[in-house]
This record gives structure tokens, sequence and C-alpha cells, in this order.
């Protein structure tokens, strides 16, 4: 706990003083793994840092609370983390130009993009990159990194590791919304200061809030340790995937349209179960509500996008309401997953035109997009209400919430001048307050978290909800399998749970792009296609998806990229999942359709020279065994694999 004790954490300007010239009392509570301080003011300002170590890393969190019976002074600046990391000592660089310093020399940065339907999100190779100079920082050296539009992983993403001679961290920003984070580099620590940008505001006589958290986790080793350090802390300390009363991991979803008629779900389900598809879910996208909505075959025709914030299960599309289709899901063993997007109502349904004032609304009058201000008390009960309502008579298992706009400029457009960043701090508090409320009240449930696809991954969400949608690049039906492949090593890195879709390319090599902690199919999803007519291709399904069951438990085990991440088509793409309690793992490979290279070697993680390892092929069962010394000192080269084609192994240590 000293690292705790050692550290004051946070930073602001009250009444534009810096909080250490401010007179207060301090009081500390400590246990074993928490530690609790409360800073009063004179004049009734509290401010309370609740930090806790979990695993090896600690977290902090700030409440904020006006106990005066007047509005408080300005808080602005107000720097959730404001801490200096220890780190390897280093020294003022001055540059011989034109030689930029050694990249070893210096430390490193890892700082992955967020979301933006390209193949390359979530990656963060701090040594190469078009800008020379990115991914380095040296003494003196300041670096700044914000997410945009209001969604916490839409510019960047709030996750960051910093790494300098074998030393390092890895911390995560809390914080759904807008964040900004900037990092000074000193001659033997990091300055690490992270806030909710924009902040300039006094609270009400009463008032309470929340800010962003903050969670850094220290280690020693390489940068491939670290993420799988990290990736074990989120799995076990966050996640709650394998939860008692929930799923043990990342589900197998088939996907249907919400628009197509109740009797084409039925039909799906039975063809389904008819078939012994090992599917766990079925869910039910978007289009299914909507009091006069009517149906449609995919989402890519009808106008059920203009009814989005209407609530009500269209009677033309689901006559019975979506209960039938429910039961016939637990019916065939399987649970039923579906989506919804509270946030977003589009002007005109009802709730808009009856309660007005539940909503923030955009500069222009002729933008359809509203935004329900989840910080309103009256349209947060009605909200949760609505929800709560609908999952427990339809029958939820999992719920999926989308958001599919920017919220930004709706929460500053409402802020006066001495209330600037009031609006998304109490519209934050109230999704997750929503997703508590939720959890609470339905203790099986899952939260499948969806914004644009992966818009919203933080570790505030993680911590509630498993990302199933981590990136709309998988939309299309033929998508580009490379973009799979490069999100594989990227989303990989961060996270231990993610989720994507296989397209509707009945094809191996493309599915097997896909597998991910988490996946759905979408032969089933849209009426323009038949699903089960052809006995070859559901024969071909269920061969693959029994394989993905048994591939997946390694997916959000240790993980190795084998390779850069790169969408050309002359390379190969591989990566390693290692179960180091078990003594065995599966290594991922692809061989791209325009490779020349017949033969590719690859470097294997966490081998013991001492042992042999017995590989089996997973497409023919063939077994051979290499020795951990010749792996150490070679790796293992695959050759005769054809363009476009790929393989898994199954490795176990003898």
């Amino acid at each position: 706990m000293d690292f705790l004790k050692n550290n004051r954490r946070f930073d602001l300007l009250y009444g534009g003083v810096p909080f250490a010239e401010l007179a207060c009392r301090v009081e500390q509570t400590q246990t074993d793994t928490t530690l609790t301080t409360v800073y009063t003011l004179e004049d009734g300002l509290r401010i309370t840092n609740v930090a806790e170590k979990r695993g090896g890393a600690y977290e902090w969190v700030n409440w904020f609370e006006n106990t005066s019976d007047h509005p408080s002074q300005i808080l602005s600046e107000v720097y959730d983390a404001c801490v200096a990391l220890p780190m390897p000592h280093e020294d003022w660089t001055q540059w011989q130009i034109p030689y930029q310093p050694e990249f070893e020399d210096v430390t490193a940065v890892y700082a992955p993009t967020g979301s933006s339907w390209r193949y390359d999100e979530f990656s963060c190779t701090a040594d190469s990159s078009n800008r020379v100079y990115d991914g380095q920082i040296w003494v003196g050296k300041t670096n700044t990194y914000s997410t945009s539009g209001g969604r916490s992983s839409e510019q960047n993403a709030p996750f960051f590791n910093l790494h300098k001679d074998g030393k390092g961290y890895v911390f995560a920003i809390g914080w759904t919304g807008q964040w900004n984070c900037s990092l000074l580099r000193n001659t033997d620590d990091m300055l690490v200061k992270t806030k909710i940008e924009d902040t300039h505001f006094r609270l009400l006589s009463g008032e309470k809030i929340r800010t962003s958290s903050f969670v850094v986790m220290p280690y020693e080793g390489t940068v491939e340790q670290a993420q799988n350090q990290w990736r074990r802390l989120v799995r076990e300390q966050y996640s709650l995937i394998g939860r008692e009363g929930r799923d043990a991991c990342g589900p197998l979803c088939a996907c249907v349209w919400g628009g197509m008629k109740t009797q084409a779900v039925l039909e799906r389900v039975k063809t389904i179960q008819e078939n012994r598809l090992p599917i766990e879910y079925v869910w039910m996208d978007a289009g299914w509500y909507g009091a006069d909505t009517h149906p449609t075959a995919d989402d890519f025709e009808g106008d059920w996008g203009r009814h989005t914030g209407d609530w009500q299960v269209s009677p033309y599309i689901h006559t019975n309401g979506l209960k039938d289709v429910s039961d016939a899901v637990h019916r065939a063993g399987m649970k039923f997953l579906l989506w919804f997007e509270p946030e977003r109502v589009i002007r005109g349904t009802p709730l808009s035109l009856s309660h007005p004032e539940y909503f923030l609304y955009p500069e222009s009058e002729e933008d359809p997009n509203l935004l329900l201000d989840l910080g309103n008390e009256e349209a947060w009960n009605t909200c949760f209400h609505t929800l709560a309502q609908l999952i427990g008579d339809i029958g939820v298992d999992c719920y999926r919430q989308d958001f599919n706009m920017g919220p930004l400029s709706y929460w500053r457009r409402k802020d006066t001048e001495d209330r600037q960043g009031i609006s998304e701090i109490k519209h934050i508090m109230g999704m997750y307050r929503l997703w508590d409320a939720l959890l609470e009240k339905f203790p099986h449930l899952i939260i499948d978290n969806c914004s644009s696809g992966g818009h919203r991954i933080d570790i505030e969400t993680l911590r509630r909800s498993v990302p199933l949608w981590r990136s709309d690049y998988q939309c299309l039906a033929n998508y580009a399998s490379r973009g799979a492949q490069c999100h594989h090593l990227s989303f990989n890195t961060w996270m231990p749970f993610s989720g994507t879709g296989t397209g509707r390319l009945y094809d191996t090599y493309h599915v097997r792009s896909a597998y991910s902690p988490a996946l759905t199919i979408h032969y089933t999803l849209s009426e323009r296609e038949t699903f089960g007519d052809d006995p070859d291709k559901m024969a071909w399904l269920r061969q693959r998806l029994d394989e993905y069951i048994r591939v997946r438990p390694y997916l959000s085990e240790d993980f190795y990229p084998l390779t850069q991440m790169s969408d050309r088509l002359d390379v190969w793409s591989a990566a390693q999942f290692d179960r180091p309690a078990q003594g065995d793992g599966i290594l991922q490979i692809f061989r791209r359709e325009r490779s020349p290279y017949e033969t590719a070697c690859f470097t294997l993680r966490n081998v013991d020279p001492g042992c042999d390892y017995v590989f089996t092929d997973a497409d023919t069962g063939d077994e051979f065994t290499v020795s951990g010394a010749e792996l150490a000192a070679r790796g293992l080269c695959i050759d005769g694999l054809e363009k476009r084609s790929s393989k898994i192994y199954f490795y176990q240590k003898r």
C-alpha cells in the first residue's frame, strides 16, 4: 500500500488556487486492500479519494461533494490522476542533428489507436510509425492523448504501456466520455496526468459527483510479458465473464435481423437445433421495435432507423411480441441476446414528444438525433424501468447496448459557463448506474457493449460488460479477412474477452480469421439468404464451430503476436496463445493470398528447452514432436501451406 500512501494521486485548481496551497482537514482509513482519504476544505467542499490494491495493480477514483448550503467555488483542471511514476534514470538527450536518439535509449510509449473502421484499430507499435518520433518520449518531452466526440475509444483508446530498460507501467483511464492524458518524462520518473477534458464547474449545495478512475499496474519484464500480466488482471479482477452465474467464456452467437418476421426467426432456431450447431446465444439485432415499423429482410432496407427510441415490439414484425422467440431459443438450450440503443432517440418518437425535457438537443433542428439525458433523474428512471421490464418480460439473457452518435457537442451545448463538464459527468455516472442496476436486478445477465463497434472500450465498461462486436469493420458480409487477422493481433493485446463476426462467406480461411474470445455467425442474419437448405454447408459450419469451441478456451490466455500487424497481402500472419499452468497452447497461422514465401519460421514464447512439444494439426489430426531446444534456437518452421490458407496447431509440453 506504500505506492498509494506516498502519492496524493490527484490535483486541481479550486477558485483558481492550486490544491496544494489550500487549507483542509485530512482523514484516512485503511484496510489490507483499500485506502480512503477524505479532504475537507474550509468552505465545505469534500474530496474523497478511494484507492485499492487489485492483484498486482492499484486503482483509485475521486468523489467531490459540496456539503455546504451555497455553491462551491470553481473547480478546474481536475486531474483525476496526477502521479509521478518512478522510471529508470534517463539523462537529458542532446540531439546531434541529423541523428535521432536510438529507440532503445529512450522511454517507449505504447498507446493504442481507437476504433476507426480500419484494419489497425487498437494497434500500438511504439517503434514504427508514419511519424518518426511517435511512441518515443525523452527527458523534457510531453506527449498528449485524448479521445474524440465524447466516446472513450474513438480517436485514442484509454490504455497505455510505459517501458524503459525492462521496467514500466500499464495504466488505464476509467472514463466512458471525453478523457485527456499527458505524459512528461523527467530524468527519474514519468509525470502522468489524466482528466475529463475541459472541466470548469462549481458544485451546487448538496451535489455529489465522481470523475474518472485510474488503474496502474507496475511491472518488470518485457512489453509482451506486461501485456499478458495486464490481460490476466482484467480477466481475474475486472471482467464478469467466468463469474458465478455467468458464462465461463465469451459466447458463440448466431445473429438474426430484428426486422425479420417471427416465423423466419423460429425457423432459424429450428435449423440450428436440427443441425446440432453448438450455438449458445441467438442474437437479435436492431429493427424489431417501433409501433408502426414494418418487416425488413435485413438492415439495408426499410425505415427502422427512424424508430430508434420507441421500445415497443413491432406488432407487424413480431405479432405476439418477442416472448415466443425467447421461449423457443430457451427450449432449444440457448440464450437470447437483444439489441437496444437507449441513449440515442430519434425526433418524433413517442418519448421525445411526451417528455421533451428528458433530452439534450443538437445545434441543428434538422439533426434527428436526440440524447437521452441520463443525468436527469426522471429520464433515468424511465430508461431503467423500460429496459428492466423488457428484459424481464421477454427473457433476455444478454442486453446489448449500442450508441451510434458522438455526445460531446450535446453535453457542451447544455453546460453553462460555470458548469462546464457537469452534463457529461452526470450522464456517464447515469450510464454506470444504469448498467449496475440492471446487473443487480438480473444476476445472470451479461451486457454487450457496442458503440458503432468499439468506440466505448475502457476499463469501466470492461468491468461491467464485454465488447462482443469490437469493430464495425466486420459489418460487410464479405469483409477482408486480413482485417480480422490484424484486429486479432491488436485487440487481444489489451483485453482477454472481445468478439467479432464471421461475415457470410462459407470459407474456412475467412472464418478462422475471425476466431476470437467471442464469435458471432451471420449466415442466419438476412432473409435474403437461405440458411440450412444445403447439407454440405451445414456440415462444414458444424465442423468449423466445433473447432472454434475447442479453440476458444485458449483465446483468453497468454497472447503472443508472432508476426507484425500488416494489411499487406504478401505476408503471413500468426499468433500464439499459451496456457502456462497446463503447459499447452495453440498457434493460428495464415499465409495470405499473394505471399511469395513458401516457408515461415516462428519464434514461440514460453518454451522450455529441456522439454519436447507435441503439435497436433487441427485439420488432419497428425502429430509431430519438436524439442524445446530446437524451438528456442530455430523456431517452428511451417512449409507447404498454400496461398490463402490457414493452419491451427494445438501443442502440449511433454
